[in-house]
C-alpha cells in the first residue's frame, strides 16, 4: 500500500497503548498531507514518498562497524530499520543516566508525546501511531554524562518504512552530548520517518550532532521538538550529506529566561538530491539569545531549501536573535530556495537575518590554479574552506573528523 493508506498498513504494534494509537490514527485522518500549496512544503516533491509502496520494517542484523566513530569513546544505541539491535549496542551504565527502550517506558513517562501531539504535523502523527520502538534517555539532576551517547540508525533492504523515535529529558543542571546518525547499508528506496522530543530543564546543557548520510535513493522526514526552561543551553549541529530526499523540521520553544539556543547546519547537495531545512524558534521569555548558521553547497541538479523563522513574542524582552544562511551553487541546474524570517512583537530586541547565494570567486580559483592546483581541486578546497565555519561550531574534534570523512 502507499503511504496515503498508512493507517491501514499492518505494521507491528506501536510502543504506546491501543487507546493512544487510536487517537493518533484519528489525528492522521483529520490531517492532510502537505502539497506544493502548503507554504512550509512548497518546494517539496512528496510524490516519491506518498505514492510509493512501502513494506513493514525488518530486524536485519548487520555489522555497523563502518558507521562507528573509531577515535571516540562513546555509548552506542543501535537501530536497524527502526528495530533495536542489542548485540551492537553498548548502553550507558552510569548511575545518573536512564537509557531504556521506549516500548518499556512510554506509558510511564509523562514527557512522551507531550511536544509532538500539538504540532499538527501528519508525519509526527504517523510516527506516534506506528513507531514500534525507540529510545528513552533521561539525565538525572546535576549529572554530567562522562562521554557522548551515539544513537545510530541504519536503513537496509528495499522499500521499507521505519519510524525512528527518541525522547531525551535533561533534568536541571545536567549535561549531555548526543550524536544522532542516520545511515544506509544495501538500502534502496527506503523511507525513514524520525521524531525526537527534547526537554532541556533549568540550567541543563544539551548538545546534539545530527548526521544524515542515507542511500542515494532513500528518503527521510526528520522532526525535532525541543522545549527549553530557564538558564538552559541547547545546541544542534546538522549535517545533510546523503539521501535523495531529506527534510528537517526543527522546532524550539524557548520557555524560560536567560536561555541560549544555537543551530548550525551544513548541506552538501549533488545529483538530484532535495535537501530541506525548516527551523522555528519561539522566544517566549526575556533575556535569551538564539543564533543560527546554515551553509550549503549545491552541485549538479540538486535543490536546497532553508526556511528559518524566529518569533519573538510580546512578553519576551531583551532578546538577541541572529540568522544567517550562505549558499554556493556549482552548477547551472542547481537551485537554492531560502527565506529567513523574523516576527517581532516586543520592543527591546536585537535581531538580524541575512542570506547569500552565489558562486565561488573566479579570481580565487585562478589564484590556486596559478600555483599548480587543478580547477576541480581548487573548487573542493574552497568548498572545505566555506564549510569550515560550521565545523568550527563543533567542539569535539573526533566528531568533526568523522563527518569530514563522509563528505
Amino acid at each position: 500500500m502507499t503511504l496515503l493508506k498508512e493507517k491501514n498498513i499492518d505494521l507491528p504494534q506501536s510502543i504506546i497503548s491501543a487507546e493512544a494509537v487510536k487517537l493518533a490514527v484519528d489525528k492522521i485522518d483529520s490531517l492532510d498531507f502537505p502539497t506544493r500549496r502548503t507554504e512550509d512544503w512548497r518546494y517539496a516533491k512528496l510524490g516519491k514518498i506518498l505514492n510509493k509502496k512501502f513494506d513493514r520494517p525488518t530486524s536485519n542484523r548487520i555489522n555497523v562497524n563502518e558507521f562507528l566513530i573509531t577515535e571516540l569513546d562513546v555509548y552506542t544505541v543501535v537501530f536497524v530499520n527502526g528495530v533495536f539491535n542489542e548485540e551492537e549496542s553498548l548502553l550507558p551504565d552510569e548511575t545518573g543516566v536512564v537509557c531504556k527502550l521506549l516500548s518499556k517506558e512510554a506509558g510511564a513517562v509523562s514527557e512522551y508525546d507531550r511536544l509532538a501531539k500539538d504540532s499538527n504535523e501528519i508525519f509526527s502523527a504517523i510516527n506516534t501511531a506506528y513507531a514500534s520502538e525507540g529510545i528513552y534517555l533521561r539525565i538525572e539532576k546535576n549529572y554530567k554524562v562522562s562521554k557522548p551517547i551515539y544513537i545510530l540508525n541504519v536503513c537496509t533492504g528495499t522499500q521499507l518504512i521505519s519510524n525512528s523515535r527518541c525522547l531525551i529529558v535533561a533534568e536541571s543542571s545536567s549535561e549531555v552530548e548526543i550524536v544522532q546518525g542516520f545511515y544506509a547499508k544495501s538500502s534502496k528506496e527506503n523511507f525513514n520517518n524520525s521524531l525526537t522530543e527534547v526537554f532541556v530543564k533549568a540550567n541543563a546543557n544539551v548538545v546534539i550532532h545530527k548526521v544524515q548520510n542515507l542511500g542515494s535513493e532513500d528518503r527521510q522526514v526528520c522532526t525535532e521538538e525541543v522545549h527549553q526552561e530557564k538558564d538552559s543551553t541547547f545546541k544542534i549541529n546538522t549535517f545533510q550529506l546523503g539521501g535523495e530526499f531529506l527534510r528537517n523540521g526543527l522546532n524550539i520553544r524557548v520557555d524560560g529566561t536567560n536561555c541560549y539556543t544555537e543551530m548550525n547546519g551544513f548541506f552538501n547537495g549533488k545529483n538530484s538530491q532535495y535537501l530541506d531545512n525548516h527551523t522555528r524558534v519561539d522566544h517566549l521569555k526575556s533575556n535569551c539569545t538564539s543564533s543560527e548558521l546554515y551553509k550549503g553547497i549545491l552541485r549538479d541538479s540538486s535543490t536546497g531549501v532553508f526556511n528559518g523563522k524566529v518569533i519573538v513574542h510580546q512578553d519576551a524582552q531583551v532578546i538577541e536573535a541572529y540568522q544567517q544562511n550562505n549558499n554556493v551553487i556549482l552548477s547551472d541546474n542547481a537551485v537554492m530556495n531560502t527565506k529567513p524570517e523574523l516576527e517581532i512583537y516586543a520592543d527591546d530586541v536585537k535581531c538580524s537575518h541575512g542570506t547569500t547565494t552565489g558562486q565561488f570567486d573566479e579570481k580565487a580559483i585562478f589564484y590556486l590554479q596559478a600555483r599548480g592546483v587543478s580547477k576541480d581541486s581548487a573548487k573542493e578546497m574552497l568548498v572545505e574552506a566555506f564549510a569550515e565555519e560550521v565545523f568550527e561550531k563543533v567542539e569535539n574534534e573526533d566528531i568533526v573528523s568523522f563527518i569530514k570523512s563522509l563528505i
